[in-house]
């Protein structure tokens, strides 16, 4: 199946051998870390184990970064490189702390000249405002009797401001603004300057001193000196910027390189960072593909010779709220219709995967109810457009494309062509001519779908030696029977087929069976002697009728398939009837134009969302209902690109 078999494993071995390890298990990409909590249940025992907390590679990444922003550089996506064994985080930070002296002192003068010039174009603000009032900056500083505040603040917590302050003593002057930011002058009484400070806090304004800016600009034109100083500013900015991207690009092979291999321990760090310590011993554990296993293990006696390897069958692990992860490992084309089962759920360990099953049915459904050649070309044309310009997920696209090619090749078997059925083109039949066929197939896929799911979840019984539910329970042998038996009566009774028996023999039979699920706990007890656990008789009543009124409810639930195909001829015909009530007018071959193209696109676009949305609903309820649970957890192995969600174990 497609499911992977998972592995527990746990290494223990010295610390110069575990920080190798570490590092190849990011670089290939198949480990998943169990945290050393879930492990250790011994509470006596976890208190001698130490796990780290802190990654020293984080700052040295951090103070690397500074070299690229004080450039004005987008910082590098780093590489995965091979680290030799001797690489050690006591030489990385030597090398770094001799960059960073070079660099330092240009980083120190770059943030002190960006916080001028953020001050200085708060002045440009300010002192821009106070020119319309002709106002200079100290006069409005030796204001008394009010006290002026200026600063800005986000549009949304200036909003925020304004309704919070309808009825407190504040004047709020909004001086300009930009798509995210609002400058505003504030002013307010002596005696409310504490209740001022609480709200500037909890709308986060951010407020330059008045007093400081009148001090710095006292000549006759002070917009003219604040603009000459921002000039002075950013122009020293420049030459720092270029003196700093001077030593960039006389280094750069070489900081680069060192960068990569600083992220590449900083994510060993980070897997080595659910590890255990038990007095100079790491432990490291968690889970792996069942095929990787054998290549992980050579690699273990070559490159740590100390290092132990304990492995244990997940069926056998007395660990208390531990997940097993699911791998789901299908060919190209099934593994995009994976995503379609994850929106359902995720299979737990062990389950069966329908992938499989749904990449069959579901392109065959979609194909059922929207064949048709033309249309179905117009939706292969849009999910590949969609799928290059990433409006749909990759997976989504080839989904939508396998159902266009689906509906190209009904549409051929049922002769129809943008909407237009032509009965003597017809591989197979034609919807609005063959009604009956068209719904006794669409019957006939319900009862091999739902089959289908039934057989599945026998399959399910018997690894779980759940013998009882498996022979005698509704969605076991016993209620297989009772749906077949009760489906091939019907289908007698109703077409009035001779047969060498009386039909009713075959209900008393089907009665009989019907009676083996309604005592399954008991028959499960006495001829198969197996522990159950024993229900209440009307709660057995109950799920037997419930059982019983799902086979035809199911069934009757795929008799959609015929219906949307039909939906879909009535849809082209209503376009093509409205389109032919414009030819008489002027422009009537325009118009008519104008309306097929509209009213096809209409169809493409809204009713292939509805049959795609009919479509899950026939996998997931009448399909999925028979047999799946989902709720797993999805395999997360620690990669070399850091990944900022917390994972599962």
């Amino acid at each position: 199946m497609a499911m992977m078999k998972m592995i527990a494993l746990t290494m223990v071995g010295p610390h110069d051998e575990m920080e190798p390890v570490a590092r190849q298990m990011v670089l290939s990409g198949g480990f998943q870390p169990i945290p050393l909590d879930f492990l250790v249940n011994d509470r006596r025992i976890r208190s001698r184990v130490t796990t780290e907390t802190d990654n020293p590679y984080d700052d040295l990444l951090s103070k690397m970064s500074t070299i690229w922003k004080v450039a004005d550089e987008p910082i590098p996506d780093p590489e995965p490189i091979p680290l030799a064994r001797d690489f050690k985080y006591a030489d990385a930070k030597a090398v770094v702390d001799d960059i960073m002296g070079k660099i330092e002192s240009l980083n120190i003068r770059r943030n002190f000249l960006s916080e001028e010039l953020e001050k200085l174009e708060a002045a440009r603000s300010f002192v821009a405002a106070l020119k319309n009032l002709n106002v200079k900056p100290d006069e409005f500083a030796a204001a008394k009797f009010v006290l002026p505040h200026f600063g800005r603040m986000t549009v949304e917590n200036y909003n925020r401001l304004i309704e919070s302050t309808q009825e407190a003593p504040l004047l709020t002057v909004e001086l300009s603004r930009t798509r995210e930011n609002v400058w505003v002058l504030i002013f307010t009484v002596p005696g409310y300057r504490e209740g001022a400070r609480n709200l500037f806090e909890s709308t986060f304004f951010r407020e330059f001193s008045i007093e400081e800016m009148s001090q710095n600009l006292t000549g006759e034109d002070p917009l003219k000196q604040v603009e000459d100083s921002i000039q002075q500013h950013k122009k020293d900015i420049g030459v720092l910027e270029m003196d700093a991207r001077g030593m960039l690009d006389k280094n750069r092979g070489e900081l680069e390189e060192l960068f990569s291999r600083l992220y590449t321990m900083q994510r060993v760090y980070d897997l080595c960072r659910g590890r255990g310590e038990v007095s100079g011993m790491y432990i490291l554990s968690g889970w792996v593909p069942e095929d990787t296993y054998d290549s992980l293990k050579d690699m273990l006696q070559a490159d740590a010779p100390m290092t132990s390897i304990i492995t244990e069958q997940v069926g056998n692990m007395a660990y208390t709220g531990l997940r097993i992860p699911t791998m789901l490992r299908n060919n190209k084309l099934v593994r995009s219709f994976q995503d379609v089962v994850a929106m359902y759920s995720v299979p737990s360990y062990g389950e069966i995967d329908p992938s499989p099953f749904v990449a069959i049915t579901f392109v065959l459904f979609f194909g059922f109810m929207f064949g048709d050649v033309g249309h179905g070309l117009l939706l292969l044309a849009a999910a590949a457009f969609l799928g290059k310009r990433r409006v749909l997920s990759k997976s989504l696209a080839y989904v939508m494309k396998c159902a266009s090619v689906s509906s190209i090749v009904f549409g051929l078997m049922y002769g129809s062509v943008m909407g237009v059925e032509n009965e003597e083109f017809a591989l197979w039949l034609s919807p609005m001519h063959d009604t009956g066929v068209l719904f006794g197939v669409a019957i006939l896929s319900g009862i091999v779908v739902i089959s289908v799911g039934m057989i599945l979840n026998m399959i399910l019984r018997y690894r779980e030696r759940d013998f009882g539910r498996l022979l005698f329970d509704g969605q076991g042998l016993a209620g297989l029977f009772v749906y077949w038996g009760s489906t091939v009566a019907i289908f007698l009774s109703v077409n009035g087929v001779e047969t060498p028996f009386k039909v009713d023999y075959l209900w008393y039979i089907i009665f009989a069976v019907l009676l083996l699920s309604v005592f399954r706990d008991t028959l499960a007890r006495t001829i198969l002697s197996q522990s159950v656990h024993k229900e209440p008789f009307a709660m057995q009543m109950f799920e037997v009728l419930h059982n019983l009124m799902n086979y035809f409810t199911n069934t009757a639930s795929f008799v959609r398939l015929a219906a949307f195909a039909l939906n879909h001829v009535a849809l082209s015909f209503a376009v093509m009837t409205i389109s032919r009530m414009f030819e008489d007018l002027p422009a009537g071959i325009i118009l008519k134009a104008l309306v097929l193209i509209i009213g096809n696109l209409f169809i493409v676009g809204l009713e292939g969302l509805i049959v795609f949305i009919q479509v899950l609903r026939l996998e997931y309820y009448e399909f999925f209902g028979k047999f799946y649970r989902g709720g797993g957890n999805v395999f997360k192995p620690v990669t070399w690109k850091r990944d900022r969600t917390p994972q599962k174990s």
